[in-house]
């Protein structure tokens, strides 16, 4: 069997993609800051996308501060903010370097809360403090800002990178975003104002080809590995990177040969490669959004909705919103 290390540390087909970003970081050099907001559904390859920007924003000088929403602290008012800044203003001295003047309304976003229970300030003085501290930071160099996994992100730090998108003219700095769009999420709304702002571009990476998946089960698993094999790897993933690679994980623990005699194992050992993943998101969706999801499970995606709804025992409108929401939602809609 090959290293692990194989061809799946490469970024295969997403040479559009890094040069839409890289495009972008020497806009911003030259003064054009823009919103790169990278959008598909999970596994896609966003979070890889994310990490070439730092690697080539760092490369062109780039001050970089990021974070990386996450669902379990969602509650958390300015979480991200603080991910972000944090670093820049944990030591006093330069707390005060960076929170004066139009900047030092920002400064309580960074001091404890007097009452756990007291509602965030998000008013438009520690927005625009916020905004100010920004480009304080961009003032001293180019700066890159990077927030993993926008849609769980705290409301309170969405409605900065809002502020912040419609006033990036002028300030040397490239915000990247990563972001699952089509999901039902109670901040749909704002996350919608930061996708449909003129300063936002849209990046979508789509599904791999069976011929990159091919190259990605031969960096895995061998040089040998057959057509067929590689096809049926293809064909259980649906191209999709995060599910390919649990897949190719547990193919190489079970030291499961990639051979035309081993296709069909591919049938048996994918599901439960992938179970973890699929199970991880269905826990974060509405309650009644699982018997959705067992019901296309059996009856099949081409499934109308009328028998969709009658078998989860539900009604037509809630099945049409949580087949949006479901775990493999947008993938199709992805394609170009």
């Amino acid at each position: 069997m090959a290293s692990p290390a194989g061809g799946e540390s490469a970024l295969l087909e997403r040479d559009r993609e890094v040069g839409v970003l890289k495009d972008l970081i020497q806009r911003a050099l030259d003064g054009y800051s823009a919103l790169a907001l990278v959008d598909g559904p999970a596994g896609i390859g966003k979070s890889r996308l994310l990490a070439a920007t730092r690697e080539a924003a760092g490369a062109a000088g780039f001050r970089v501060l990021a974070a990386r929403g996450s669902d379990l602290e969602r509650e958390l008012p300015f979480g991200v903010v603080r991910q972000l800044f944090d670093p820049l203003v944990v030591n006093p001295a330069d707390r005060a370097r960076w929170l004066t003047g139009p900047a030092e309304p920002a400064a309580r976003v960074f001091e404890p809360p007097d009452d756990a229970d007291a509602a965030p300030d998000v008013s438009f003085g520690v927005l625009y403090g916020l905004f100010w501290l920004t480009a304080n930071v961009a003032a001293e160099g180019p700066l890159l800002l990077v927030v993993d996994d926008l849609h769980w992100c705290d409301r309170a730090s969405l409605r900065f990178v809002a502020y912040l998108e419609r006033r990036l003219e002028g300030l040397q700095m490239l915000v990247a975003a990563a972001a699952r769009t089509s999901e039902q999420r109670p901040d749909s709304r704002l996350l919608a104002e930061i996708a449909d702002d003129p300063a936002a571009v849209s990046i979508r990476p789509v599904e791999l080809s069976g011929a990159a998946v091919a190259e990605l089960v031969r960096g895995r698993l061998g040089a040998a590995a057959e057509p067929p094999f590689c096809s049926a790897c293809h064909e259980a993933t649906g191209g999709n990177p995060l599910l390919l690679r649990e897949l190719l994980k547990t193919l190489q623990v079970e030291g499961v040969q990639p051979d035309r005699a081993h296709a069909d194992v591919i049938r048996e050992v994918g599901p439960r490669a992938v179970s973890r993943t699929v199970l991880l998101r269905l826990a974060r969706l509405p309650s009644d959004a699982v018997p959705v999801a067992r019901a296309v499970a059996v009856l099949g995606d081409g499934a109308g909705l009328p028998a969709v709804a009658a078998l989860a025992e539900l009604d037509e409108d809630r099945v049409r919103h949580d087949q949006d929401a479901r775990p493999d939602a947008g993938r199709r809609d992805d394609r170009p």
